[in-house]
């Protein structure tokens, strides 16, 4: 499924976090790190909306350093959760 995101209020790596989260559905409960983003993302069974993920990431007009770290950081994850076979892709608009 297609997740947009808009990153036009992300200040901080928590804002950009909270966004995947949105964007998911995942429950109030979900950890916010990234470890429990892979189980959420890769293994499933937990988000109202369920793999596979295509995340389409608008950046901010101004990214902070911490949200640009935050928004690389998650491209480098994310494929190396692909290459483990995961149904997720993103990509910046």
């Amino acid at each position: 499924m297609e997740i947009a995101l808009n990153g036009s209020n992300w200040q901080t790596e928590a804002d950009f976090i909270e966004g995947v989260l949105a964007g998911v559905q995942a429950p109030s409960w979900h950890g916010r790190n990234y470890n429990a983003l892979r189980d959420s993302l890769v293994v499933g069974g937990i988000n109202g909306i369920e793999p596979p993920y295509d995340f389409i990431l608008r950046m901010p007009t101004s990214p902070t350093s911490e949200v640009e770290d935050a928004v690389r950081y998650f491209m480098d994850r994310v494929s190396d959760w692909r290459a483990e076979g995961a149904a997720l892709s993103a990509r910046l608009a």
